[in-house]
């Protein structure tokens, strides 16, 4: 099964592509700046978050420059936010398609991912700059970035199932979704750190998914260290749980997408 679905994906690969250079293309459209907004936003994002919490509230950024601190969980953040966030879109968006061809459906979730990452790809120049700029050089366990991303791209796809399924048939998953990420937000460790937590509440942190990862990328990246495992394997299977629910919930609903949509 997993192998028919695979070699599906193989045969509609011109098909994602092409409808990802589509969406990227039409979110700059008509910009004098165009593709530096995918640096820009996170940055002007991050400037305001630095004065707000560095210079105000003063959160301590594990010994390291709060915009750099930051920056290392921002912009995997909104490579989640960006995919997730759009995932219930994704079908009501391509309803034209949908309605006059029988394709493999499944594929424009992954448009809207392959979109995503694309832009995550270079916005994540941004951190080796400051990187370079604070003086804080990548280790051998920099490396590690990677396992922790693949980590995060299983989560990312199975939310983005479920949130692109579901808002087909309840339009109110789409008006819900930015709320729930705003709060998600504020209960990952992003503008604070997952060490600055008092200790007998770093349970209940840890049950975030995204904890894991975020606190994986600080440690690889910026302290050169490994990420804690025991968080990121919780991550992983929490997001293979997801991606699997995902997965059979969007298989079971697509089939009436096209009379419903």
């Amino acid at each position: 099964m997993i192998s028919n679905h695979l070699s599906k994906i193989k045969e509609n690969q011109n098909f994602i592509w092409v409808l990802t250079k589509r969406e990227i293309k039409s979110q700059y459209k008509q910009s004098i700046l165009g593709g530096l907004w995918i640096i820009l936003q996170p940055l002007f994002l991050i400037m305001i978050l630095t004065v707000v919490f560095s210079l105000f509230v003063r959160l301590p950024s594990e010994g390291l420059p709060y915009p750099l601190f930051l920056t290392a969980a921002i912009i995997p953040w909104r490579f989640f936010t960006g995919a997730a966030g759009g995932a219930p879109k994704i079908i009501t968006g391509f309803a034209g398609i949908i309605k006059q061809r029988n394709f493999y459906r499944p594929a424009l979730v992954f448009v809207k991912l392959v979109s995503e990452m694309i832009s995550f790809l270079f916005a994540s120049i941004s951190i080796l700059l400051l990187m370079l700029y604070y003086g804080v050089m990548p280790g051998v366990n920099s490396f590690y970035a990677i396992l922790i991303f693949a980590v995060q791209l299983i989560l990312t796809l199975g939310v983005m199932f479920i949130l692109a399924a579901t808002n087909v048939y309840v339009r109110d998953i789409g008006l819900l979704t930015p709320l729930v990420m705003r709060v998600w937000f504020y209960l990952s460790p992003i503008i604070y750190s997952y060490s600055f937590i008092p200790i007998q509440y770093q349970p209940y942190l840890a049950l975030n998914p995204m904890t894991g990862i975020i606190d994986g990328y600080r440690r690889t990246l910026l302290h050169n260290q490994l990420p804690d495992f025991t968080l990121l394997t919780y991550s992983f299977v929490f997001g293979l749980v997801v991606l699997l629910i995902g997965w059979f919930t969007f298989l079971k609903l697509e089939k009436n997408f096209a009379d419903v949509i």
